[in-house]
């Protein structure tokens, strides 16, 4: 089995390369449906307000729910301990998100919350102002429970929202490191082989570099690609 690549491509097939539980763990936090990137490269923008549009067209797909579902399937089939999916609710799509709960409700071990004290309160007075994501603990078949590296843990993760990425300009989305840096230690193992389907700038593979795990990514975007490339090289320097 091979491990510490990222490739640029449609993550589902290849993803559909890959065999049954062949690496330990899926982390990932997949594109939104409704989420434009203001800074993304013109074969983007030029999507409107759809950045996910791109990854729909080129697997053939209309409906978020139904493709997430896809990836979901395959980070199942092909992870050995545990697919992590880190999703925010938002209110263009919060019934997909229920929706995708209430369907792997069977195989879902726990739902952490990831708390963000300085997320942006609501422009709308007198209404909610979401301040949290949900990371979504999904165990493949035949795995009764999941574990956790240290003796006593919470589910809850408190971490403010990454205001001053250096990545902003290129990615509006990039996970936070402080976050991933959490779950990684938390939910996998040295030397366990992590996979990050919508690798984005390669924050997962950075975070396994940095604390003995293997990584796989999958980016489709060129310009997020090129960029992981140019940090995955950057961190292996050092490590």
């Amino acid at each position: 089995m091979d491990y510490d690549y990222i490739e640029q491509g449609d993550c589902l097939e290849l993803m559909k390369e890959l065999d049954d539980s062949c690496v330990d763990v899926c982390f990932t936090s997949p594109p939104y449906g409704d989420s434009g990137n203001k800074n993304d490269t013109v074969e983007y923008t030029k999507y409107g307000n759809n950045t996910h549009k791109k990854y729909l067209e080129v697997e053939r797909r209309s409906d978020w729910f139904e493709w997430q579902c896809e990836v979901i399937d395959e980070m199942l089939r092909i992870s050995k301990k545990l697919v992590i999916y880190n999703v925010q609710g938002l209110a263009s799509n919060r019934k997909n998100v229920y929706k995708l709960i209430g369907k792997y409700s069977n195989c879902i071990h726990d739902i952490v919350i990831w708390y963000k004290p300085n997320g942006t309160p609501t422009s709308t007075p007198h209404k909610l102002s979401n301040t949290y994501e949900y990371l979504i603990l999904l165990k493949p078949k035949g795995v009764k429970g999941v574990n956790v590296q240290s003796k006593f843990y919470r589910n809850v993760i408190v971490e403010n929202v990454n205001k001053n990425s250096r990545y902003k300009s290129i990615h509006r989305a990039v996970m936070n490191k402080k976050f991933c840096d959490e779950v990684i230690k938390e939910f996998t193992a040295p030397n366990d082989i992590v996979l990050d389907p919508f690798l984005g700038v390669a924050t997962t593979a950075v975070c396994c570099v940095e604390q003995g795990r293997h990584y796989i990514g999958y980016e489709l975007n060129e310009t997020y690609f090129n960029e992981a490339c140019k940090r995955l090289y950057e961190c292996e320097k050092v490590h």
